[in-house]
Order: structure tokens, then sequence, then C-alpha cells
């Protein structure tokens, strides 16, 4: 199977790591330039916490791309979903499968738009990523990728793709959209608080007024999952966030490292989306509305010029 990965930020270049270790060959196709030839120069290193090994990985922007590919793994933020898709229309065209493990809500909705639903496939990952520098990429732990196809008629491929993806822990599950939302739920709750504070995963845990707002945030999340008919659970999130709490105190989630870089978060994706689907489900989700309200804000006052 001829695999590319659409966006080798953080999250990109760990799992295009994890696949060459496992001797599943892989493309990562991006445009930061740097990153690219870094990774052609001297190989992509991938640090895990009991080893750390460089590995050969064919990298390129994507319109310099021309081979086939069976699919192709979206990992690009969410606001740069259609500008991605668009770079690799003949991939599409070809007949290529696109799987979407972006962070957020209502990512298979936008790859529609681009790919036929038979070819879509979508879920969410927990694998924690960051991004060294040029060619340089870290994670603390090998968790699951629970994905699912969105139509009938492409299960098939998934159960393909599932049982070759197995030694990078993909797991094909036809309840992916709890997953989804939970980990939504996860990421409203501590990647805005981060992004706000500055605050690294260990800030808020040693901080216990924090996590109790994270935790509330994220039970607004499930709410508005439950209401939606999507049996997300509280205590499973719960249980995720104080696993993080734990075990991934130094890694600065993705909306900080978002927010340092003068980038655009993907705040509608996340709590933006709660608060948009809580109003049309009349569930209340007052923290993520005022989240959302502060990230927004965070990033004009960020551009404003004085």
């Amino acid at each position: 199977m001829d695999i590319v990965i659409l966006g080798a930020g953080a999250l990109g270049s760990v799992l295009g790591g994890l696949m060459a270790r496992a001797d599943i060959p892989v493309t990562l196709l991006d445009v930061n330039q740097a990153h690219i030839d870094a990774i052609n120069e001297t190989g992509l290193r991938l640090d895990l916490d009991e080893e750390s090994n460089t590995w050969k990985i064919p990298a390129m922007r994507p319109e310099d791309y021309t081979g086939h590919a069976d699919l192709i793994i979206l990992l690009t933020k969410t606001m740069h979903t259609a500008t991605a898709l668009q770079s690799v229309e003949r991939l599409i065209t070809g007949g290529a499968h696109v799987l979407t493990i972006q962070n957020g809500l209502g990512n298979a909705d936008r790859v529609a738009e681009y790919v036929p639903d038979d070819n879509i496939l979508e879920g969410s990952t927990m694998i924690p990523a960051d991004l060294k520098g040029p060619g340089h990429a870290s994670t603390h732990a090998g968790m699951a990728t629970t994905f699912k196809a969105v139509t009938s008629r492409g299960r098939p491929f998934a159960e393909k793709l599932a049982e070759l993806m197995a030694p990078v822990h993909f797991v094909l599950d036809d309840q992916a959209d709890v997953v989804i939302w939970q980990k939504a739920a996860f990421n409203c709750a501590l990647n805005t608080i981060s992004a706000l504070c500055g605050a690294r995963v260990g800030d808020i845990a040693n901080e216990p007024s924090a996590v109790v707002l994270a935790k509330a945030a994220a039970d607004e999340v499930v709410d508005v999952a439950n209401a939606k008919g999507i049996a997300a659970m509280m205590d499973a999130v719960h249980a995720k966030i104080d696993e993080a709490l734990a075990h991934h105190k130094p890694h600065k989630p993705s909306m900080l490292q978002d927010v340092e870089a003068g980038r655009p978060t993907e705040i509608e994706a996340l709590c933006g989306m709660v608060e948009r689907e809580a109003t049309a489900y009349d569930v209340h989700a007052p923290i993520n509305k005022a989240l959302a309200a502060l990230i927004r804000l965070k990033e004009s006052a960020a551009k404003a010029e004085w």
C-alpha cells in the first residue's frame, strides 16, 4: 500500500517515524522547507522514551510528489484542510483514500468537500508529539489511533489498513465517533488553558483549580456529544486527562505551540465547534464559550497594531 502523510508537523513526523520503525513505507508531504531539507539530508530523528533513532524517509512538498497513493493520512491543521487537499487533487482523482486524524470536530465533513464519501476514513489519535526542530520529533507514548470508514463500502479498505498499521497501534472501530469526541473534550480542556496561560501540562497539574476547570470544560463537551447521540463518557475523558497530567508534564500542547509561533489556532474546530453545537442542541456550555472567546481575543490581540 502506497501511503503519504499530508502534514508532517509534530504529529505527522512522529507517525512517519513510528511507521518507518515498523518497516511500513511512507512518504512525508509538507510545506516547511527547512524541515523537508533536514529530513532528506540527515533523516528524521525520532526520540522515544526508550530510544532515539534516525530514519530515512522521503520528504517533499505536495506538488513535487509524482508517485501513486492508496492512502493519504491527513494531519494538517484544520484551517488548512482545503488547501492541503487541493494540493494533492491528482492523488484523490486517482482513487486515493483519505484518513483524517486531525484534531478537532467536523473533519470528515471538511474532507467530504473534496473526496468521495466511500474513500473517506476518520479517526482520532492520542499520540503526544513535539517537533523539536527541523528533522527532529519526539513522543512519550505509543498510544492507539482509532478510526473507521465513513461508509460501509469503505470498510474493506479500512480492514486492510488496520491489518497493515497494527504495529503502530491503529485500531478499526465503528464507534470511532466516541473516541473523536472524547479526544476533542481532552483538547478543549488542556490545549486552551495551556495556550491562554503559557503553561505546559505539568504546570496545569500543579494548580488544582486549573485541573477542576479543565475537567469542567471537558464535561461540557461530553454533554454535547451525548445530546447528539454519541456515547462519549466523562470518566474516560477524566482518565486521559489524569494520565496526561501525571505522565506528560513537559509536553507543550499544540495550541500553545501555535500561539508561541504566532500561528492561527484550531479553536474553531474545538471549543468554537462545541459552542455552536451546544447552541444547536440546547446544551449549556459556558466554559467552552468563554475559552473560545479568550483564544479568539488572544489571536486578534497578537495581530493588532497600536
